[in-house]
């Protein structure tokens, strides 16, 4: 199959290379032009769990370009960038997007499929998430950071042929895939839970597994945890029940020594997903009248915490 995987960081390399491995024509496009030559010469490094010696990569080949715009065809576009790059993103290969080729968006951000849909048609897009971490490293590599189910399905709530087609395809090449009735309330539970994890993991500085080893870190990610769900219980977003407090411990103890996604772009002086994760859920709280004093708390010292970024300000 011809795949095109839309973001080239850490859970794109991980796809990437499970994928190629499976002996699929990938292409990954991304716009950091480092990244894109260290693929294109030595193809994307993976450092095994439990492996600190970069140089013990296993180098996986694949494609790699910085325009989507040169690709001709594919089967399957996975959409796999920060979620402020959405738009400009689904622009670069939304003449690839058709019937026989949809759009499957995995990102952990509120908004995003929002923001695919006023490009491409609506019902050629697909939305995931997953739980497999891993950490960027120099150049294409990245190191595993566990195993962790994907879920994928339809924004409606079929269960389709496209999507058990995309289901098989994944499990076959190692990436433990589940179709979902309720994808889009999984998302919400997610971005929940890593809005309790991220940005707290980013102000303190430590791995996830710290946070739950103290109490006051504790009840502070419980305190985002009860006010995104009243957000969600606004919104009629069906959570199906899900015990988010166990989700959070779960996440936690799985990546127990990895760094945030979040951390790790404050680190790099990126931009990080604040306003997709904690900014999203503070917008649909003011919009539904619920109150989130905390999430808007954490939001607003993440945007400083990007302005200054660490050591210092200069006086």
């Amino acid at each position: 199959m011809k795949i095109v995987i839309v973001g080239g960081g850490a859970i794109g390399r991980l796809f990437g290379s499970f994928l190629a491995k499976g002996n699929n024509e990938v292409t990954l496009v991304d716009i950091d032009n480092e990244v894109v030559g260290a693929m294109r010469d030595h193809g994307i490094g993976v450092v095994a769990l439990g492996e600190d010696d970069p140089d013990a990569a296993t180098m996986v080949p694949v494609t790699a370009i910085s325009d989507g715009s040169s690709i001709k065809e594919c089967d399957l576009v996975l959409l796999m960038v920060k979620s402020y790059s959405t738009r400009v993103a689904v622009e670069s290969i939304a003449h690839l997007v058709s019937d026989n080729c949809p759009l499957l968006a995995i990102q952990t951000g509120l908004g995003n499929i929002e923001a695919a849909g006023r490009i491409v048609p609506t019902e050629h897009i697909l939305a995931g998430m997953t739980f497999m971490s891993g950490t960027s490293l120099g150049g294409a590599t990245v190191r595993y950071g566990g195993s962790g189910t994907t879920y994928i399905g339809e924004l409606d709530g079929r269960l389709t042929p496209r999507v058990e087609a995309i289901k098989k395809l994944f499990n076959d090449c190692g990436i433990d895939t589940r179709m979902s009735r309720r994808v889009i309330g999984r998302l919400w539970c997610k971005v929940i839970v890593y809005a309790a994890i991220n940005p707290l993991s980013s102000l303190l500085k430590v791995p996830n597994g710290c946070l739950i080893d103290r109490m006051e870190s504790i009840t502070l990610m419980k305190r985002l945890l009860d006010e995104g769900r009243r957000v969600a219980e606004a919104c009629d977003i069906d959570l199906a029940g899900s015990d988010l407090y166990e989700q959070l411990f779960e996440a936690c103890r799985r990546s127990t020594n990895n760094l945030s996604s979040m951390l790790q772009d404050i680190l790099n002086e990126r931009s990080t997903e604040i306003d997709a994760q904690n900014g999203a859920i503070c917008r649909y709280a003011e919009e539904h009248g619920v109150a989130v004093p905390t999430h808007q708390t954490i939001f607003e010292l993440i945007k400083l915490l990007e302005k200054w970024r660490p050591g210092l300000e200069q006086l």
